[in-house]
């Protein structure tokens, strides 16, 4: 049976917070184990029960209105596709791919929270610009976000990061960063890179501005991040990929575009275990797949957030790179 008396304490809900983050707080502030509140909410959740289920149930217990808490939380947000306000533009966590991380902990600290608080976040949700912290890949928990004050140019990538949403549409740009994320590691890894010393510098300054062990997984995508958004911006091209698949030098100036942009200088393509070659390669096996089944080329680039029913950007849609027969 559902309660219907709110508990002594609450708390405020976080912007995109994962329900569990939320039960985790409340049940934190009434001094309650959280299974002692979840059998309180009165739901019995198995793996098939749907997390709608306890909107109501915590609306009762918080004292919230449950508007108020599907407004925050995401996965309240049962509607691809909606254009009821607040509700566009959020991230769908029902995806395989879809991620929850520790939000910015000056953010929490400045909306009165003393805890850490989990949130779904989308692909380009790398950097807090407010407070120049690393919050994206290898951050496990608050601690492992670093301080950012001594690489103000991975600053200026995340506001790059933006420009390339804006300029070819969420739905292309968050495969390509997750792609080109791991090129560039990849990379690393492989070659001695020629501005060895530059890579010391940027891990010195991370270290020396964050005052704490770093986070193993977070100091490579946070060092690294500039040249992998510039990438990113390159493989989500139309333009550079129909360039690409069009022969006539095609290849040529694509490897030569990378070094344009200082993704790596002196790149040369290698056709023995090289990821980007590995990446041209399944490019063209999908575009030749699509080629017959036209349909999928949308599935294979699915959304990461819901959207509007109505008056959808052009750019979200796409044709097939090929040149015809």
């Amino acid at each position: 049976m559902p309660p219907n008396r709110r508990l002594p304490c609450t708390v405020r809900p976080f912007h995109n917070e994962t329900v569990e983050s939320f039960i985790a707080r409340l049940a934190a502030a009434n001094h309650l184990r959280v299974d002692e509140l979840r059998s309180y909410l009165g739901v019995r959740t198995l793996k098939t029960t749907p997390v709608t289920v306890l909107l109501e149930p915590l609306s009762a217990v918080s004292g919230y209105p449950a508007s108020t808490l599907r407004l925050a939380m995401p996965e309240f947000i049962t509607a691809k596709y909606t254009d009821e306000p607040g509700l566009t533009e959020r991230p769908l966590t029902t995806r395989p791919q879809s991620l929850a991380r520790p939000a910015c902990r000056r953010c929490v600290r400045a909306a009165g929270i003393t805890t850490s608080v989990e949130c779904w976040v989308t692909h380009e949700h790398n950097v807090c610009l407010r407070h120049r912290l690393w919050i994206g890949t290898g951050c496990q928990n608050p601690q492992d976000q670093a301080d950012l004050r001594r690489l103000p140019q991975v600053c200026l990538a995340q506001r790059h990061h933006r420009n390339l949403l804006a300029r070819h549409g969420r739905r292309w740009i968050h495969g390509r960063f997750r792609e080109a994320q791991a090129i560039y590691l990849k990379w690393y890894e492989q070659h001695e890179f020629a501005s060895q010393r530059e890579v010391v510098r940027r891990m010195i300054a991370l270290a020396s501005a964050t005052r704490r062990p770093l986070a193993k997984d977070a100091v490579l995508p946070t060092i690294f991040h500039p040249e992998i958004v510039m990438l990113t911006g390159l493989l989500a091209s139309d333009r550079w990929e129909r360039r690409l698949f069009a022969g006539a030098g095609g290849l040529r100036l694509f490897i030569a575009e990378i070094t344009r942009r200082e993704v790596l200088a002196g790149y040369e393509l290698q056709e023995t275990d090289d990821p980007l070659y590995r990446w041209i390669t399944d490019r063209i096996a999908l575009h030749k797949f699509t080629r017959y089944y036209p349909r999928s080329f949308g599935a294979l680039h699915p959304e990461e957030t819901t959207r509007p029913t109505q008056n959808r950007p052009a750019r979200d849609f796409r044709l097939i790179p090929l040149p015809s027969y």
